[in-house]
């Protein structure tokens, strides 16, 4: 018979990712009930598939219908055994041809997968790290910190959510690890909940958010950590929409993680905060430079809001670049203006960066480059995206204290506005939409040691 446990296949690693795709996910539940179940409560940011997979999702088969995250983490653990295994061809299955991931960089994966994952504990850890993840998203679980600790945690993002939970002792499977790897993973989430890899792979946050990285100077297996599971995060984010495949890590988002891995390693080694930042926004460039997209220079104002804007949307090829880039030239004086000022900010007490929450989801389904509509249907749909833009991250006001970096969060206008039937309608309705309250992403601290 074979074991019944994760545990059981830890220390052969090879075993566990022979399995069916189905029993692997059954074994992961069996050793992760109570987090999958948070999973089932969490908030998804939605979308929509034209024509979803033949097969049973991941949730349907653990829990027998479908919950949004469960899939998401669950595609990811998929992608880790498909790598792990060798399954070229199941990773890609679902990957537009001129968007695929390249077999080299799916090589650098898997080598660099099974390097590290022939630690028991590591894999173990690794398991762990993926389906945590995303459990702050549970409102339940914001709610039983509050009963438990007296500390009010609503409103916080969902990684410092997850990070609360795990210092109040709520996560479970958290304290089945030896010290040393629940200390590693702590300080991965300690990382996570002020920098987030899926923001600074398309220059979402700002470049004050990369104190994290500097802070993580002597803990490299840490920072290691969460880089294995944040691709494996990217791997698995459509997966509520398209579990026959890893559909997300196409290779320019490969390529953006890859660079955040390299940034995150410079800075931990000594390199700059806008070094960093500014080497990912460059790598932008330089495939959209080979594609034959007229080249940027990020030491110009204007161009560098351009390569930021290109980045938040991920655009990988020609055609669509050169929309985005017809439309950031056809915008009124004074919101390309505002827009060049706010999108190079850095970030300090004196100046306040603004960080846009959720703005590359809302920017790239409000274009819906590869859907239904004219060419000129989506350059108006990105112009009031980009009007939206300007309002939120120029409005006035910010938190009381020693604020760096405020936060925005438009989730509710990407739900209630862009994937409304009226938005494809009339776009400009997004141009009005309130603009959010403003948070605190990043405050100065006494002595950051950097």
């Amino acid at each position: 018979m074979s074991p019944a446990f994760l545990y059981d296949y830890i220390s052969k690693p090879e075993d566990l990712f022979a399995l069916s795709d189905e029993d692997f996910l059954l074994v992961i539940h069996d050793d992760f009930k109570g987090e999958l179940n948070r999973l089932k409560c969490a908030y998804s940011v939605g979308g929509r598939c034209d024509t979803p997979p033949s097969s049973k999702s991941p949730s349907v088969i653990v829990y027998g219908e479908d919950y949004d995250e469960v899939n998401r983490t669950l595609t990811g653990l998929l992608v880790l055994k498909w790598i792990c295994s060798n399954r070229y061809d199941l990773l890609v299955a679902n990957q537009a041809e001129a968007l695929k991931l390249s077999r080299e960089s799916f090589d650098w994966m898997h080598d660099f997968y099974q390097k590290w994952i022939s630690n028991p504990n590591e894999l173990y850890a690794l398991i762990t790290s993926i389906v945590v993840n995303d459990i702050g998203k549970d409102e339940n679980l914001a709610s039983d910190c509050e009963k438990k600790t007296g500390e009010r945690v609503t409103g916080l993002n969902h990684d410092m959510i997850l990070l609360k939970a795990v210092q109040a002792g709520l996560i479970d499977c958290m304290d089945r690890l030896p010290p040393e790897d629940r200390d590693d993973l702590i300080r991965g989430m300690e990382l996570g909940a002020e920098f987030n890899f899926g923001q600074l792979a398309q220059a979402e946050n700002a470049p004050a958010c990369l104190v994290g990285l500097a802070k993580m100077r002597g803990h490299t297996r840490s920072f290691r950590l969460r880089f294995e599971e944040q691709l494996l995060d990217i791997a698995g984010a459509a997966g509520h929409l398209d579990w026959a495949g890893a559909k997300k890590l196409t290779q320019s988002n490969f390529d953006a993680y890859r660079t955040v891995y390299d940034v995150g390693m410079g800075i931990i080694d000594g390199l700059s905060l806008r070094a960093g930042y500014d080497l990912v926004l460059q790598r932008r460039l330089d495939l959209l430079r080979e594609k034959g997209f007229r080249p940027l220079n990020l030491e110009n104002d204007d161009d560098r809001a351009l390569a930021r804007i290109l980045c938040m949307s991920s655009v990988a090829d020609l055609s669509t670049a050169e929309l985005y880039g017809r439309v950031w030239t056809s915008l009124d004086n004074d919101v390309r203006l505002l827009l060049r000022k706010s999108l190079n900010i850095d970030g300090s007490v004196a100046e306040p960066a603004v960080q846009v929450t959720y703005i590359p989801a809302l920017i790239t389904q409000a274009v819906d480059i590869n859907g239904p509509g004219s060419t000129e249907s989506k350059e108006r749909a990105l112009r009031s995206a980009l009007h939206y833009l300007c309002r939120v991250i120029s409005a006035p006001g910010k938190p009381d204290g020693p604020v760096v970096v405020i936060e925005r969060n438009v989730f509710a206008t990407l739900k209630g506005v862009v994937q409304s039937p009226q938005f494809r309608e009339d776009p400009s309705i997004l141009e009005t939409a309130a603009i959010p309250e403003s948070l605190v992403a990043l405050m100065e601290e006494s002595d950051t040691g950097v």
